[in-house]
């Protein structure tokens, strides 16, 4: 993040910024009033279009000004120099709160985004207008920080973008911890079951094994049932805390390490309230931040024997968390140590001296891989699963959705461009470095950057092809281990701490030069870091909606007939929980736990189409071995097309004819965000697969 630009840079990059908004914000426009049949000289949207038209305009007359020179008074009654006393700091500061707190109200005052029943306004001319004027209270509010910080314009811009998406990301998480007695989503609340599957004796008086999927993520989210009485509302706290804490500390140790703070302490803290969006947005789970966490901290060439201990931990983490991820702790510690240990060949023995520098990084990538694959492999009869090992290696036998890499209606930018838009800057910087440039002859002995990568090439490549595994796909989550190799290497480029041979395409804090001065490259890396910066509210903004509303009593009464139901179907035998399970665990209704066939499992065992475990599924349900089943609406159709449609189907296929085979609804209960059906034997079968 270089924010040693010129004012001259920083006004064109500015100009040119708000030109292409309007510009799309002109172009939405005339679509919808197009749509609209609108006859603009008879209508009141003819303002907003010459209003639009002047910006462009201006912007085009003001960049080009800039362009000729002679702009010197303009830049420097940009400077708000006269604004910089204590009243005027205070004065600014109030201001960028107040334009913090507008955008939010602004967007629920006007609906943005959503269509208002019985409303005279359009929904989409709205929005627009909204989006429109975000762009503008984006400017104001950097205007007030600068004058609050006493800092420079791209200074402000950087603080300003960074603490309004920090504030909304807080603002959004917030939102989950909630006291609805219900999963607010279709997996939500079961975890919280898994995670108090690890104190199993205690809550349900009996031993249970353990989950086969994401061991160390629960095992976190366990940590919440070492509060006698946890409740629900404290778990989804935790898990918020969860999120932030570790995320948090995942992107200070990025900057800790690459980051001289000596003597960049500002960029130290923008660099890492950045990166805290970056990893949020991506998707990184809190549960994997252990991984980059542990060789950040304690990996040094200086220190192998503490390196390599560090490797064999993360590790073993690692190993117990994601199979894409059993590779990362030897990644992340062998880039650590190709960026910060020079290689002083020989040229007599080029060969020797590689194998004598590669040592290192070689050792710990063999032991990292080895000790993941030995955690996963003593934990499976560790957890109690040694019958169902199938489990474990799940992911490898699911179907590949290549189309998920696209736009679909599952995840409309898809995943290859959703990820190229949200790491493009941190490719350009790498480009832009000496990481980028790989002729043999360029800045010493390549081998430092191939090696480096190749492994980036490799974890991008990997996380492909999670991402296209049916089951995800619907947002960037499984491109986590790209992301995080990706934001560290560019917090290296950026920082002051690499050691890289000298090319003149490097942008270091400690060979910047002024964008007037530098041959060839007058804009210098200001745009990119610009986009770097609005990127995270790009996502954040849309997915600002207020606190929900629940309607509690109607909740309760919903809660109340289901344990009824529920404390009535006892009587006669078990009563399975496939959704809703969490219900048991925070003793909302008190029934014995059945500790097979949860939602997230049996969902997982479908799509891999395990067997065993579907054909025992299937037995159980045709001997009657539960007096009543609690889930979500069975069905049987099938979907050509709309979010998850080809898991729909198979859930469908797999899983929903052998309940309505051997069971049928006997209450439907409604509650505001779930639809739960409570299931009974049927004397005779019903249609049967």
């Amino acid at each position: 993040m270089n924010l040693s630009t010129s004012p001259k840079t920083f006004w064109q990059t500015t100009f040119a910024l708000t030109f292409l908004v309007n510009l799309a914000i002109l172009i939405w426009s005339i679509s919808r009033w197009i749509e609209l049949k609108v006859v603009m000289w008879r209508s009141i949207w003819a303002v907003p279009l010459m209003l639009y038209l002047a910006v462009l305009v201006g912007c085009i007359f003001l960049f080009f000004k800039m362009q000729k020179g002679g702009a010197e008074k303009l830049v420097a009654a940009l400077e708000l120099n006269p604004l910089k006393g204590v009243g005027a700091r205070i004065a600014g500061a109030a201001l960028f709160v107040g334009f913090l707190w507008a955008i939010p109200w602004l967007k629920f005052t006007l609906h943005a985004g959503e269509v208002v029943k019985k409303s005279t306004q359009d929904p989409v001319l709205t929005t627009i207008v909204f989006y429109w004027a975000v762009w503008w209270l984006v400017l104001l509010a950097t205007a007030a920080l600068k004058v609050a910080l006493k800092t420079s314009w791209p200074g402000g811009f950087a603080a300003a973008l960074v603490i309004l998406g920090i504030a909304y990301e807080l603002f959004i998480r917030a939102q989950k911890v909630s006291a609805y007695p219900f999963s607010l989503d279709w997996s939500e609340a079961s975890r919280f079951y898994y995670g108090s599957l690890y104190f199993a004796q205690s809550l349900y008086g009996t031993a249970v094994p353990l989950s086969t999927l994401h061991p160390s993520r629960y095992f976190l989210q366990s940590l919440a049932f070492l509060l006698p009485g946890s409740s629900l509302e404290f778990s989804r706290l935790w898990q918020v805390l969860l999120w932030v804490g570790l995320t948090g500390a995942a992107a200070i140790a990025i900057t800790r390490r690459t980051i001289s703070t000596a003597r960049q302490r500002g960029l130290h803290w923008l660099v890492a309230g950045w990166l805290f969006l970056f990893l949020l947005r991506v998707g990184v789970y809190y549960h994997l931040e252990v991984v980059v966490i542990i060789p950040l901290l304690f990996v040094s060439a200086k220190h192998p024997w503490r390196s390599l201990a560090a490797v064999i931990v993360a590790s073993a983490w690692a190993g117990i968390s994601r199979v894409n991820w059993f590779p990362m702790p030897a990644f992340l510690a062998a880039a650590i140590y190709l960026m910060e240990e020079p290689f002083n060949q020989s040229e007599t023995q080029k060969l020797r001296s590689l194998v004598i520098y590669l040592k290192l990084p070689l050792v710990w990538v063999f032991v990292g891989l080895l000790t993941a694959l030995a955690a996963q492999a003593a934990y499976i009869p560790l957890s109690g699963n040694a019958n169902n090992a199938a489990a474990f290696t799940s992911s490898f036998f699911s179907s590949l959705l290549w189309e998920r890499l696209w736009p679909n209606d599952s995840f409309p930018l898809g995943v290859l461009p959703a990820i190229l838009i949200v790491s493009g800057p941190l490719l350009i910087v790498l480009l832009r470095s000496p990481l980028g440039n790989l002729h043999p002859l360029a800045g010493g002995f390549p081998a430092r950057r191939a090696g480096l990568l190749s492994m980036l090439v490799l974890l991008f490549a990997g996380g492909l092809v999670v991402s296209v595994k049916i089951g995800g796909g619907g947002d960037l989550h499984n491109m986590d281990a790209y992301a995080v190799f990706v934001s560290l290497l560019a917090a290296y480029c950026v920082g002051s701490k690499v050691h890289l041979p000298y090319h003149p395409a490097t942008f270091s804090q400690t060979n910047t030069q002024t964008d007037e001065t530098e041959s060839g490259r007058k804009w210098g890396m200001w745009p990119v870091t610009a986009i770097a910066l609005l990127i995270p509210l790009i996502f954040l903004i849309p997915a600002l909606s207020p606190f929900p509303q629940f309607n509690d009593k109607s909740n309760q009464a919903t809660l109340t007939q289901l344990k009824t139901l529920t404390e009535q179907a006892k009587k006669k035998g078990p009563v399975l929980f496939i959704n809703e399970r969490h219900l048991v665990t925070f003793k909302q209704i008190r029934v014995a736990l059945v500790p097979e066939y949860e939602a997230v499992t049996l969902m997982e065992m479908a799509m891999s189409n395990n067997q065993p475990y579907l054909q025992q599924f299937y037995a159980d349900l045709k001997n009657h071995r539960f007096a009543a089943i609690v889930s979500g609406k069975q069905n049987v159709g099938m979907k050509e097309e709309g979010s998850f449609s080809d898991e729909s189907n198979i859930w469908n296929t797999r899983v929903s004819p052998y309940i309505l085979c051997y069971y049928e609804p006997a209450a439907e209960l409604e509650a505001d965000e779930s639809k739960i059906e409570f299931y009974v034997p049927r004397t005779t079968p019903g249609i049967c697969p």
